[in-house]
């Protein structure tokens, strides 16, 4: 298998993976997890009894997938990003709740509120919820070859629902961090290009206040911590520069052991529980831009929801990008 392709599919199904085997776990508690599971989960499991998504069976997704795919079914149908087409499709989807499972509430506010003729501004709806920058990793990838223009993007298909000074530079980071794994710009396997990784990212982010929490990362790095350490330090929760940088730790943490890394994002419970779905997601997606599909276990793949469509879309995707880029040659 083409490499790029490998990785293009380790994005779309790693992040939905993370995010089918985390939403069990979400809001809970680590000893209540711990305790009801019998020890950390390394496959399906029926999700918790407290988790908000208790009715949804142990291989599907939340919505935090359904978003980042229906931007990439945007991106093949138009051949690009078309920010109104990206809409469109949100909007045809928040109309159905029937569908819906567990949708972030500032997503669907946001798109009702556009949908009616009010803009975010005049609404004054502010979200920094990480549930808003899933979607670039999808940016990420179509824009794979120019860091700079898959930040742009990033921001663009992030900021269209949650605005925030917080999303505006943690969509950057998300979606720049996808395209340095995919080009290979870093060996990560040396400490010090961990760290130059991470002052690349800064470099991609504008607040001052948002840069110091990715330093947290650089620093819980260069002092050994573990991620016990670093959920403590950074936070687990839904704010999107806890979620964000906490799944940037694990996954540089464990470089070695990309697999390892997967399961410790998806059991990221913490003292209180957290956001366990979408750092799933992240560090899904993270380790699937980085070593690809392969990575993870055939007999989750082949148990997870809609496998074959996730594969399907990401060829797709590929192949779309790959005619883009031709265009513009």
């Amino acid at each position: 298998m083409d490499a790029l392709l490998e990785k293009f599919k380790g994005v779309l199904v790693g992040g939905a993976l993370g995010d089918a085997l985390g939403k069990s776990l979400e809001d809970v508690p680590e000893k209540e997890a711990l305790e009801f599971y019998g020890g950390a989960i390394r496959g399906f499991v029926e999700p918790h009894p407290t988790s908000p998504v208790v009715n949804l069976k142990p291989e599907q997704v939340s919505d935090e997938t359904t978003v980042s795919i229906l931007l990439a079914e945007s991106i093949v149908e138009r051949k690009k990003i078309d920010p109104y087409h990206f809409f469109q499709k949100l909007s045809a989807w928040v109309e159905k709740e029937e569908t819906h499972r567990y949708p972030d509430p500032a997503l669907i506010s946001a798109v009702s509120l556009i949908s009616s003729g009010v803009s975010l501004e005049d609404a004054g709806l502010v979200s920094s919820s990480v549930e808003s920058v899933l979607r670039a990793t999808v940016a990420g990838l179509f824009h794979y070859y120019n860091p700079p223009l898959a930040v742009e993007a990033g921001r663009l298909v992030s900021l269209m629902t949650h605005r925030s000074k917080e999303v505006y530079d943690a969509s950057a980071l998300v979606s720049a961090l996808i395209s340095f794994l995919l080009l290979e710009s870093f060996n990560l396997r040396h400490e010090v290009d961990k760290l130059y990784l991470i002052e690349s990212l800064k470099s991609f982010m504008k607040y001052e206040r948002n840069k110091r929490y990715i330093d947290k990362v650089a620093e819980l790095l260069r002092a050994g911590a573990d991620v016990r350490e670093a959920e403590k330090e950074l936070g687990n929760s839904t704010f999107v520069f806890e979620a964000l940088p906490l799944s940037l730790f694990i996954f540089l943490k464990h470089l070695d052991e990309p697999l390892e890394a997967f399961w410790l994002g998806v059991n990221a419970c913490g003292l209180v529980g957290g956001d366990t779905d979408a750092i799933g997601y992240l560090v899904g997606s993270f380790v699937g831009a980085y070593s690809g599909l392969s990575t993870f276990p055939t007999e989750l793949l082949e148990n997870l929801e809609n496998y074959e469509y996730y594969i399907l879309l990401a060829e797709k995707l590929y192949e779309t990008t790959m005619e883009f880029l031709e265009r513009r040659s």
